[in-house]
């Protein structure tokens, strides 16, 4: 089973901040997996890794994984439904933001049937639900479908470079480049400094000497956002640099953490030429040995549900994620913020496997370019429970009524129960006008004088109401005759 397959496979229907701790374990128990298949470190690196077992990778406490593999997981449901219901919230955000005349991004119109297709099907994937005939966007910036499978995809690069790293007997160091930050500091402009600073630090002749000397393959950077109240918009970046180093592994080691000093060192310098500040102690030097470490930490940007800030728990400093403020949407604030980061991030590549990085290691490139389109490819363990004709569901769609009916998916609903509802959804009736047996009693009472009996006051009563309901275009709904009656008669 791929590592997106199980990524999918579980995801609790609970609060968001749940459901991302989810989805961490997932990442942490997928990543151990695949640490079998690059063997027992040598002696000395084990030597190494032991003695690091339990410490904190991130200075600023940033937790990672855990040494021990975490015990498996029950198979939890929820997580399509949650999804939907997020994504249904984004694309409302930026229908609103998209100026007239301008396309809407991908994410508006992802799940939205495929080109010329006659219908849509519900199907369900061992417990959870799922549709096939559709179009995808492919975000992993804005899509909450999307971004878990594209996050799966960027371990697996992240896998395949330590892999590769390793049978050279190779190291990677992995940095953490940050830069000071204060409320109110626009996300582009943040983003635009701390890339800008990491990307100059990479090149001209100082670079070249330093790649000589470190044995430096080339470099796979991860982005990650988070937003706080007291301190606004974080962008930093992790990055992997795999060395090619020779000797035994405490001179490796003892190398390769002099090269990260000096990557950041020159990443610093230039932070402070375009006019920012970027504090020594904030950054990070690590040498890791352990693949599923560096998997776990880089595969985290903000474009995977946070395969992020669910795995990293930032001590001191509780930021929300992007998802986080698409959540708390009903707030203005929070709807602003995440349009403004929905503005900055799309297009911004992660943990791609460059041609002179492929080429050093003996592996294929590999980009993260968005591949939109729609989900034809056959599968064996897939039970279709329905089918929805294009335009019916679109209205599902629109108006937000998918994770309803993914939910009567994932329980198992027989089908014709599943179609009543979506015909609810769609065309509900209208509201009732059920007026109580003692309002009506009350004015049969107040009009009592003007008739001989106290059934034609209640007769009289009812009319009035059953007018009200047509005039409001209300189904009318008489209460109890006989309660009425004895009310009157008390």
């Amino acid at each position: 089973m791929s590592v997106s397959d199980r990524l999918f496979d579980s995801f609790p229907d609970t609060s968001l901040t749940a459901q991302q701790a989810a989805l961490d374990a997932i990442a942490r128990d997928l990543v151990s997996d695949a640490a079998g298949a690059f063997g027992r470190a040598p002696d000395g690196r084990q030597a190494a890794g032991q003695a690091r077992q339990g410490a904190q990778l991130d200075k600023r406490g940033v937790a990672l994984t855990p040494s021990a593999k975490p015990e498996p997981k029950a198979e939890a449901r929820g997580g399509v439904v949650a999804r939907w219901k997020l994504k249904h919230t984004v694309a409302e955000i930026l229908r609103d933001v998209t100026p007239p005349g301008k396309s809407t991004p991908g994410v508006c119109k992802c799940g939205t049937a495929g080109y010329q297709a006659e219908a849509v099907h519900l199907v369900r994937r061992g417990a959870r639900a799922g549709v096939k005939g559709v179009y995808f966007c492919d975000s992993p910036w804005l899509c909450p479908s999307c971004a878990p499978r594209r996050a799966a995809e960027r371990a697996e690069r992240v896998q395949k470079v330590f892999d590769a790293t390793e049978r050279k007997g190779g190291a990677v160091v992995f940095l953490t480049l940050t830069v000071q930050h204060v409320k109110g500091q626009a996300l582009a402009d943040l983003k635009k400094l701390v890339m800008d600073a990491c990307t100059k630090a990479r090149q001209g002749k100082p670079w070249q000497l330093a790649k000589e000397r470190y044995g430096i393959t080339g470099v796979m950077v991860g982005p990650e956002v988070t937003w706080s109240p007291a301190h606004g918009w974080h962008f930093h970046l992790h990055v992997a640099v795999p060395m090619l180093l020779q000797g035994d592994w405490s001179s490796v080691v003892a190398t390769a953490e002099e090269g990260g000093r000096w990557i950041v060192g020159r990443y610093r310098d230039y932070i402070e030429r375009a006019g920012g500040r970027a504090d020594d102690d904030a950054q990070d030097v690590q040498v890791m040995w352990r693949q599923e470490d560096l998997a776990d930490y880089l595969a985290k940007g903000s474009g995977a549900w946070e395969v992020a800030s669910a795995g990293a728990t930032k001590q001191g400093k509780k930021g929300l994620t992007p998802w986080d403020l698409a959540a708390r949407a009903s707030a203005t604030r929070y709807r602003a913020l995440f349009a403004e980061y929905a503005a900055v991030m799309p297009g911004t590549r992660s943990c791609v496997i460059t041609k002179t990085l492929a080429d050093a290691l003996g592996i294929v490139p590999e980009g993260d370019e968005d591949a939109p389109g729609v989900d034809e490819a056959e599968e064996d363990d897939v039970e279709v429970v329905g089918s929805v004709e294009p335009p019916r569901w679109h209205r599902l769609l629109r108006g937000g009524h998918v994770p309803a009916v993914f939910q009567a998916v994932e329980d198992r609903r027989p089908w014709e129960d599943i179609d009543r509802m979506m015909t609810a959804l769609l065309d509900p009736p209208p509201p009732s006008h059920a007026p109580s047996a003692w309002e009506v009693a009350e004015h049969a009472k107040g009009t009592r004088h003007m008739f001989r009996e106290a059934g034609e006051a209640v007769r009289a009563a009812i009319d009035r109401e059953r007018e009200q309901a047509a005039r409001l275009g209300r189904h009318f709904e008489p209460p109890p005759l006989r309660r009425v009656l004895e009310l009157v008669a008390a």
